[in-house]
Order: structure tokens, then sequence, then C-alpha cells
């Protein structure tokens, strides 16, 4: 291990413990002789095993597979493997002479005897003085009772075997609760981390979690208590979503957030968010943070549309919170919370609520996030004692709603749904001399956390002057901007609803000649396109497996009734009636291996004609599959059954990892398939080469932070970075190069569209960027900075003023001289810059970014995945969502090329709509808009077959239709002209006419109906239209007429409903 043991604090931590060992061992530590620590293996699931909590509280890190014997004498033996040996090396012969501790002796495992010497050592030290006779060893109990398989062959399973035997004279005790009480006071660096701890649950409730509820409420949206606590989780593990300077190394989330509404309450650890969408009523949240290990608990109750009767039992269990605060003081046992909890409510009168309270008020907090030993029930006798921390939890449960009150409530109130509700209140508290410290401070009065969007049905009266009021604070806010947060539901800017009626017409006349020139174009592109083609695409033919040319060339050591796996020639060697036959690794569709029983049992898999073959078969077994199915007699399934299982696990080990090497030999050959050659980077060597150090290249090489510097050389660009790995950038491959400067972003950053995708790694990559952030050093949490209000940071600030604009400059430099290098060698290229005047913010990669047009790209270049749209490749936009309800839309940009799929940005805000489309007109780019969201991966497999997409009629070229993307218009192109003909009819002397005639063949045809006895009812047909006799009488005049004009022949009868395409 690169790692070393601190090894001051792991001897003071270590003597606290013997201390308070031998100080309590007949009581505290059930008259234990020896404490034995026992650390299995590392399990990710618990990460709040004792064991695994007593190895970070001494060693600052999990040491697996590791026993810990500290015995009455002060002997400390260690038994590890040969790294964690070394890694605690530094701590030996270094006891300080002031402590109980005497001595650490390492003991590194030793396969060839299977620690028999080691353990026969440890148990020599663990007797002591015992003159034979038995020895108490103390261990955590429910670790040393645990799943014995999962220890088999580790250095706890000889050891833990040696203590069970009867013949070792041992008797095992339990000290879990000895060690709970000295790690219950905590020191003055665990007391800070604990304190950083709750301050970032603080914060990412305050800045996290409280904007975002009231935004969900401000907007009616729909968000699913599961989604809502992701959001949480990740604001927690990248505490930067919340402009907080802190390591995303250092924070962890303690478990998933628990956020709970709409009557369905459980106040429990172990509970979960479920998947119900959230309700404005009672809404619970309950969130933890883990910084350098530390936990901390953090819960709260917002309360929306809440009645006087809800607020009255909040105010009581507020109470009854502080009450258990004035409880918690150093001397009294911990079971006096409770009885000060239930003393309260006796006092208030309200012994009713006594049942309502939970078994637990809370518990002990440090590296363990709870602390079973430390509980605060009514049971616990251990004392208070300054140093510990508790999350103190108090919370009603069941409490009823009656109909009284909700009667009184506004019927848009989802709390009048409510039959039961529940309260809750959680903070981390510390325990001093003079009392409880409470360390969490976010509000918990009623005002900090109620809200109030539908007023009791008696407050209708105030409404006119409610609205009022509203509009005269939206006047005074818009004249003299106060920067307070106003919500959205009560004051709405009144300047929103007005739109530029004139500029919306002057677009969608431009947009309608647009689209015609459009379609021509595109028709004159896909002819040549066609013409280049000529028709000399080639199916590719199946390759035929041949992995063995003759019988003699099968491996050696093949057995006659053996599943055999011939890595080299990925094979699996089958036997058949006694006879080994091939079968390539390649027909294998999978490999099933139950759970043995008397016999175990291997089944094969393969893929085979009349089924689908899926989608992670081999495109070449694929094809072979569809060739010889027509004749060929295929194996389905082969079922393999031996009384040694080993033979058979050993067997589909193999098949499964040979599977793994040629799915990835696939997709490797798949990703360079369309790679084109790159030239040969030609470097500058007779003149200064233009150069920018200390950049960051994304994508990285191998998942690891790739660093160097980037140079312009004669036909191209090369980055080397710290460890030599070289990218070449060529000249003629860049398709975009875009210049970002650092205003509001964290980055100042060059990014590169190329035209043909390069390897990066193993990966084929067809945008490289190259960063620089603009940060003048990572300031951890515990650094100096510690106020919003330290005068310092006005420094800070102006100092990283002045490190942007000289980024700024050296990037705008660089990016001149490689225009200048370029066009010097002859070529040609240019960097754009995003502007940011046009930009808006959108989800095109489930994630809420600013997206900025330049020049030639539609991008979001600052966070990964990247998103580039080339604009030259967009054929149309689509608006979709777009109606007067909705506060956003989404946009789709349809490819050019109809076998991809379009590109997406979602979630759009309404008022960039207008800039966003008047900016796609300046681009000569066609839009339409619709109000609802189409299902584009038909659409496109429709138009990809359509020859005549962009033509305006069918293929007997007559019968007109609408000429490419026209039919995503929310209202038809026609439908002015439909109106006018409508008119026509009624007014002209023509038009008189066709309408009698009309009439009489409606009359005719009412009355063959009913001399026929049909079913038909024509006033429901009519009603179905929503038309009268009149309106159809001039639509079918006018129908007539345009047939004459076109020379069609008009039919004797004319059915009575018609659908118009608009």
């Amino acid at each position: 291990m690169a790692a070393a043991v601190n090894v001051e604090k792991f001897y003071e931590r270590l003597n606290k413990i013997h201390a308070h060992f031998v100080k309590h061992r007949e009581s505290t530590w059930n008259g234990a002789s020896c404490i034995s620590i026992d650390k299995g293996a590392a399990d990710d699931e618990n990460r709040y095993l004792k064991s695994t909590v007593i190895h970070h509280y001494l060693f600052g890190y999990e040491l697996p597979d590791t026993v810990l014997l500290l015995t009455k004498d002060g002997q400390c033996i260690v038994l590890a493997a040969k790294r964690k040996c070394e890694f605690l090396e530094p701590a030996v012969g270094q006891a300080p002479d002031n402590g109980s501790v005497t001595s650490l002796k390492l003991l590194t495992r030793n396969k060839a005897d299977e620690n028999a010497e080691n353990i026969e050592e440890m148990l020599k030290a663990a007797r002591g003085e015992s003159n034979g006779k038995d020895v108490k060893i103390g261990v955590i109990m429910k670790e040393f009772k645990s799943n014995d398989e999962a220890k088999e062959g580790s250095n706890i399973s000889g050891w833990e075997s040696k203590l069970k035997d009867s013949s070792s004279k041992t008797e095992i005790v339990d000290v879990t609760g000895g060690i709970s009480v000295v790690m219950a006071v905590k020191d003055k660096e665990e007391l800070d981390l604990l304190k950083k701890s709750s301050v970032l649950s603080n914060k990412v409730l305050k800045h996290g979690f409280v904007p975002r509820i009231e935004e969900i409420i401000d907007n009616s949206t729909k968000v699913t208590h599961e989604k809502l606590a992701s959001e949480i989780e990740e604001i927690i593990e990248d505490p930067s979503k919340i402009k907080l300077n802190v390591p995303k190394e250092a924070v962890d989330s303690c478990y998933f957030p628990i956020i709970q509404s709409g009557g369905d309450y459980d106040f429990k650890v172990s509970a979960q968010s479920n998947e119900e969408n959230v309700k404005f009523d009672v809404i619970t949240v309950s969130l933890g943070a883990r910084y350098q290990m530390y936990c901390s608990n953090l819960v709260r109750t917002f309360l929306v549309d809440a009645p006087k009767q809800v607020t009255k039992m909040y105010d009581t269990l507020l109470g009854v919170h502080e009450a258990c605060l004035k409880a918690m003081v150093p001397g009294k046992p911990l079971k006096y919370v409770y009885a000060a909890a239930v003393k309260y409510l006796r006092d208030e009168g309200k012994d009713n609520l006594v049942s309502s309270l939970p078994k637990t008020l809370g518990f002990g907090v440090g590296i363990d996030f709870r602390d079973t030993n430390l509980l605060l029930n009514t049971k616990n006798t251990v004392t208070f004692r300054p140093g510990m921390v508790f999350s103190l939890a108090v919370s009603f449960a069941g409490l009823k709603l009656s109909d009284n009150v909700k009667a009184s409530l506004n019927s848009k109130s989802a709390i009048k749904d409510l039959s039961k509700y529940g309260l809750m209140l959680a903070d981390m508290v510390a325990i001093t001399d003079d009392g409880a410290d409470v360390m969490t401070k976010f509000g918990k009065a009623v005002t900090d956390v109620s809200y109030t969007i539908n007023e009791d049905d008696d407050g209708e009266e105030s409404d006119d002057n409610d609205k009022k009021l509203a509009k005269k604070l939206a006047r005074e806010e818009e004249a003299q901007p106060t920067g307070g947060r106003r919500s959205g539901r009560l004051a709405a800017s009144a300047s929103s609803g007005a739109q530029d009626s004139e500029g919306a017409a002057e677009r969608e006349r431009k947009q309608v000649d647009l689209m015609a020139r459009k379609n021509e174009e595109r028709l004159r592109e896909l002819a040549r396109s066609q013409k280049r083609k000529g028709g000399d695409d080639k199916t590719q033919k199946a390759e035929e497996l041949d992995a063995y040319k003759n019988t003699k060339s099968l491996p050696d050591n093949v057995l006659p009734n053996q599943v055999k796996v011939d890595m080299a020639n990925q094979c699996v060697i089958l036997p058949i009636a006694g006879n080994p036959v091939p079968f390539h690794i390649s027909t294998i569709k999978n490999v099933v291996l139950p759970d043995p029983d008397s016999a175990a049992y291997l089944r094969i898999n393969f893929y085979t004609a009349g089924m689908a073959v899926g989608k992670d078969c081999p495109l070449n077994t694929a094809k072979l599959v569809q060739k010889y199915a027509p004749y060929a007699t295929f194996i389905r399934e082969m079922t393999f059954r031996s009384l040694d299982s080993h033979s058979l696990t050993t067997a589909f080990r193999q098949i499964s990892e040979l599977r793994k090497r040629a799915k990835m030999k696939e997709l490797q050959v798949q990703e360079e398939a369309n790679l084109v050659k790159q030239d040969k980077l030609i470097r500058t060597k007779n003149e200064r080469v233009p150069r920018l150090a200390d950049l960051t290249m994304r994508p990285v090489f191998a998942g690891r932070k790739t660093q160097g510097n980037l140079e312009a050389h004669t036909n191209g660009l090369r980055f080397i970075s710290t460890r030599g790995e070289i990218v070449d950038v060529m000249y003629t491959n860049i398709k975009h190069a875009i210049f970002q400067p650092c205003e509001s972003e964290i980055m100042v950053l060059v990014h590169f569209h190329l035209r043909n995708p390069i390897m990066v790694g193993k990966k084929k990559q067809q945008d490289i960027q190259f960063f620089t952030e603009v940060v003048d050093a990572s300031q951890a949490v515990d650094a100096g900075r510690r106020s919003m209000y330290d005068p310092d940071e006005m420094d800070d600030e102006q100092r990283e003023r002045q490190l942007r604009k000289r980024l700024n400059e050296a990037f705008k430099e660089f990016c001149r001289k490689v225009e200048s290098v370029a066009r010097k060698n002859g070529y040609s290229f240019e960097f754009d810059i995003p502007y940011r005047d046009l930009g808006f913010t959108g989800n095109p990669h489930k994630e809420m970014v600013s997206i900025q047009p330049t020049l030639n790209c539609l991008c979001n270049l600052t966070e990964t995945p990247f998103f580039v749209v080339d604009l030259s490749g967009v054929d149309h936009v689509h608006f979709e969502r777009v109606t007067f309800m909705s506060k956003a839309f989404d946009i789709v940009l349809i490819n050019k090329d109809f076998t991809k799929q379009p590109w997406r940005v979602d979630m759009v805000p309404n008022e960039d709509k207008d800039s966003i489309q008047e900016w796609l007109t300046d681009m000569e780019i066609s839009y339409t808009e619709g109000p609802m969201n189409l299902n584009w991966k038909q659409i496109m497999s429709t138009v990809e077959g359509d020859d005549r997409f962009y033509m305006d009629t069918e293929e007997d070229e007559v019968t007109p239709k609408e000429a490419g993307w026209e039919f995503l218009r929310m209202f038809g192109k026609d439908d002015d002209q439909g109106d006018d003909s409508e008119e026509e009819s009624g007014y002209s002397e023509d038009g008189g006419q066709e309408e009698s005639s009309g009439e009489e063949e409606e009359e005719e045809n009412f009355d063959y109906d009913d001399e026929s006895e049909s079913d038909y009812n024509a006033d429901e047909d009519l009603e179905e239209q929503g038309m009268d006799w009149d309106d159809m009488e001039r639509e079918a005049a006018a129908d007539d007429r345009r047939k004459k004009r076109d020379g069609e022949e008009v039919p004797d009868a004319r059915p009575v409903k018609r659908k118009r395409r608009r």
C-alpha cells in the first residue's frame, strides 16, 4: 500500500479503547480477558459493520481479512496479509510511554501451515496468566456468528474456527457495547468532521431540496418521490451542483433520501421513497450526508395548505423536540430523553399523542450511522457525556385529519384528500458541558416550512384585493428590483403574455417560402446522391466458420465425455455419443449452470432458425442462420449432467469468458469499421511551435484524467499527455473548431468537431476538447475560508477575474496562431465563438444545460457528453408540446440522413421560443410546431421509405399532398383558402345553383336510405361533424366546382360525411 497509518492517531485511539477496557472489563466488556476484532472481506452492501467502523476509527482505512487482538496487559497483535502489515509497519515499536498499550506485533499470513503457528501465538498471548483456565475472548458477536462460508480460506476463518473449538479452552463474549461506549465520545477532530457533515446536509436541504420543491409546487410538476430523492442524492454526492467547493471523493450519501407525501408515511430508518408522485400536502424529507466517513442526519416536514389542526400539531412536535433537547445533558441516562418527551405531552394534556411517538427518539452517530447500543429509548442506561453526538428524531405517526377540518379547505388543496398524516423532525445534536448543541441549523418554525398555494373557501371575498395587491407588487418589483424571491403563482409578470404578433406573422410567411425552397433543394440533393451511388451497394456475404481444418487439429487432451473449451480457437468441444464435436463460440446463445443438487447440470442454448436470434447475436452468425434456415437442421439446446460439479463449473466459467471476449472483439471491429485512415502528422522543426500548456483533454484515456500540452504543427495539432499518450488531430479532419472563453463557466476551452471519428484509447470519438479550469487552487471544506462575509473573499474574487482574463487571452492568442499556421500551410479553418445572447437552457442528455449556437453549430461544450449539432446536417426543426398550458417545450432537430434518429433538446422554457424561431429563420432552417410528442422512430422509418417525400403530389403526379415536413404544421397551409372558397360559394350565382343541386342530391340520398330501412342516422353523423345542413351544402358546392375545374367527373350522389385533410 502506498498509504501508511497515522501512527499518532492510531495509538491515541487504541489507548482510549484499552484504557476503558481495563477499567470497565467486568461490567461493560462482559469480563473479557482480551478483545478480538475480526474484519472479514470488504462488503459494500453493509458499510456500517462494527468492524469496518473500528478500522476507519483506528487506521483511517478498511483492512479486509484482518484480525486485531488486544490483551488486557497491553499487547496488540495483528494478523494480516503482507501488504497490510507493510501499511502498519511504521507503528511497530512506536507505542507511547504514557499509554496502556505496550507493544504492536504484526503476524504475516502463512499459507504453508494455514496460519497454525500464528494462531497458536495469538492464543498464547490471549491466555496470558490464566493458568490453564478457560479464557474469555471478546468479539463482535453479530459478525462472529455470520455466514462462515463467506469467511472460508481467510485469515479470520482459521482464527474463529480455533476459538469455536472446545479444545482451545476459550469462552466467547460480546464486547460490541463496550466498543460503542468508547467510540461514542468523539475527540476534537471527530467533532469537527461531524459538524462539517451536518453543515453539508443543511446546505443540501436549503439550497438543493427547498428550491426544487418550491419549483415543483409553483409549476404543479409531476415528480415521483423516488425521482426527487435521486436528484437530492446526486447533489449530496456532487455538492458543486449547489456551488459548494467540496471534493467529491470526500462526500457520500449515508442512505438514499426518503421523501414521503400523500398520506403514506413510514418514519423508520429503513423506509424507502416510493414511485408515487409528490402530493402537495404534508411532505417529509429525510437525508444524510457523509463527510470523510462521518455521518449526519436531517429530517424536516413541509406543510402545504395546512389547516390549523395540522399546524397546531406541528407546534406540539416542536415542543417535544425542545423538551428532548433540554433533557440531553451530561450525567443523565439516555432513557431520560424519552421520559422528557412523554412528560411534556402529559403536562400539555395530550396523553393521546404518547402512542403516536416512535419506539426510539434517535441514536448515536459517528462513523457508524446508527449505533444500536446508543438508542434514545425507554431502557438505555448509558449516560450522556460531553463529546457524544446524536441524531434526535421526534415524530408523530398515524395522526387523523377530521372531516370538519377538511370541509373548510379549498377544494383544490391536495391535503383535503388525506385521512391520516405524519410529522417528523430530526437534528444532529452534540453534547457539551452546557447541554445540547444543535449542529443542523435549518429552521423548524411553522413559518419556515409552510406554503400556501390555495386559500381557504372562506377567503374568496378577498380574491380581488389579493389580485390587485399582487399586480401592484409586480409593478414595484419591475420598477425597483429588490432581488427577493417571488412565487410564480402569486406574482406573474404582466408582460409575460405579450407577444410580438407582427414578427410572428412575418416569420411564418418567410417559413412558408423557405420550406418550399428547401424541398426543391433536397430533391436535387437526393437525385445527385442516388446518381453517385449508382446501385453499387453490395450486401456482405456470410463468412463460414472454420475453427479446425480436420480432426487432427483438435486439442490432444480432449476426453470422450468431457466439455472442453479451446480458448485459442474460440471453440467449445462437446461430447456427443462419446465423440468430441466442436462448436464455434459465436453459435452459442447463452449458457446456464443451475444450482447443483445431487448432480451438476450445464445447459447450452444455440442460435437457431425459426426464432428471434436477438440483438446480441453476432452479425455473421445471424447471416449464417438465415442462409441455412431453409434446408439445415439446427441444434437448439444441449444439456450435460455430471456428478463432479467442478468440471462443469469450470466449463461454464470458461464459456462465459470466451463469449465475453468474442463480443468485445466484435464490438471493436464494429468501432473501427468506418474509421478513415489519418494522414501522418508533419512536425514543425525550424520555427517556434504554438503551444498551450497544462490542458485537460476530454474524452479521457481509460477513465483517467488526461493532462498535457497542445501543439500546432504543419498539418495538424498534437496533444501529448503527461503519461506520454499522443492524440493527433489533422487540419483536414476538423469540421468545426470552437473557442469558448470563460465568462460564467468554470473553464475556458477549445473544441474540435471532426469530419471522421478517431480512436482515443479504445473508443471512437468525433469530438475532442481541451480545456483549463478557472480555479486558483482547490479549497477543501476545512480551509481558512469559512464565512461568506469574509473580507478576504473579495481578494479571491479579484484574483479569479484576473485569472479568467489571462486564460481567455492566452487561448484566444493560441487560436489566432493556429489559424495562421493552417493558412500558411494551405489549410483553411476558423474558430467559432458561441453566441451567448442567443443561448437557452434545455435537456439534451438527461441534464439541464446551457445550449448556445455558433455560426455552424448548436452546442453545449461544458458538460459531458458533449452536445454538438452540425447545422448543415439539419433538415428541419420541429417544436413539440407547444401549448398555452405548458411552460416548456421540446425541440427536435431532424437529420438529413433519415437512417439516424433526430437530435432532441427537452424542457426549453417558453420565453425562449420566439428568439429560437427568429434565429432559425435567419439561418434559413425551416421549422414547424405542434402540441404533442411524436413517435420519431416510426416517422423516420416511414419517411426513409418514401421516394416522393419532398414532392407535392402522389405517385399519379396529380393528387396533391403535403411536401416534405409540411404535414407537421399545427394548421394546414390551405385553411385560409378553404374559408375563401366557402365565402365565394355563398354569394356567387353559380354557387347558388350548386347549392340547390347539392341539396337535391342530399335529399335523394336521405330518402333512399329511409326506403332501404338502413341503420344510418344522419342526425348523429352531423353531430359528430359539428356542421349544419347549410355548411355541408356550401362545402359540397365548393368541392363540385373544384372537380369541374380539374376535369374530374362529378358523381351523382355525394356522401354525407367527408374528411378534410389538414
